[in-house]
């Protein structure tokens, strides 16, 4: 595995913030491992992707356009689609989710949150697959794609390299589970340099250098240091049975 796990995370207007900086607010800054750059699906570069900012104006400055993202000397590992209501009408751009499903292709990992799943869902990529979303929106826009098998009991769902989290703070827990299916430890990373292969099936690949015990207790210790308390059980989720409120946003 290369020395960095490479997170090219999708940003646009009105994304949840929650949904981007709770997992990768935890993983990226205490690691030596994870890198992150944010892709302007607007196709924007700096400074103007400054306008893929999220709900009550806080603005998120991109590092990459769409257009150079999708260059081929662009390498990452992971794909990474918050979600948030700005998602709504991109699932509607047929271009937009052409391009969206061929980062998919590319990367050995996709992780996305609350609504996330729904965007990814639209590229056909999760056809075939277990899947889970935002409970709110689960009853209205789960049918429009019958082709994923969707899990509303869920945290998150792992199947084969797509991780899906439910709404926006199951995110986090999600994030601790990506940490533990995801991280190598700085000695094995020397000692396995390959890249992790990409499927082009979808399905999950070996990690060079992956050791589970030591991902876990990865895990567990970021957990800690945050006074973060990981519901690591992903049918542990008590949403599911509470009445929905037709007040508030997703």
């Amino acid at each position: 595995m290369p020395t960095q796990h490479r997170i090219l995370a999708l940003v646009y207007n009105d994304f949840e913030a929650l949904d981007l900086f709770g997992p990768l607010g935890a993983i990226v800054p205490r690691s030596d491992y994870y890198t992150v750059k944010l892709v302007n699906i607007h196709n924007l570069g700096a400074p103007n992707g400054l306008e893929s900012s999220i709900k009550n104006g806080i603005g998120t400055l991109s590092n990459l356009s769409m257009a150079e993202a999708l260059k081929d000397e662009e390498q990452f590992d992971t794909l990474f689609i918050p979600g948030g209501f700005g998602m709504m009408p991109l699932v509607w751009e047929p271009f937009l989710l052409q391009q969206i499903g061929q980062l998919a292709d590319r990367a050995a990992n996709v992780f996305t949150v609350c609504t996330g799943s729904l965007l990814l869902a639209a590229t056909g990529r999760l056809d075939g697959r277990k899947a889970t979303t935002n409970k709110r929106l689960y009853d209205e826009m789960t049918p429009k794609y019958p082709g994923v098998q969707w899990q509303k009991r869920a945290r998150w769902v792992q199947d084969g390299k797509f991780l899906t989290s439910s709404g926006v703070a199951a995110g986090l827990d999600a994030g601790f589970a990506f940490l533990s299916n995801t991280y190598v430890a700085p000695e094995d990373r020397k000692a396995n340099p390959s890249p992790q292969e990409v499927s082009t099936k979808g399905d999950a690949t070996a990690i060079p250098g992956f050791d589970r015990e030591q991902a876990l207790g990865h895990a567990h210790f970021i957990a800690f240091g945050l006074e973060y308390r990981w519901h690591s059980d992903p049918t542990d989720d008590p949403f599911v049975d509470l009445p929905q409120s037709t007040k508030g946003t997703v």
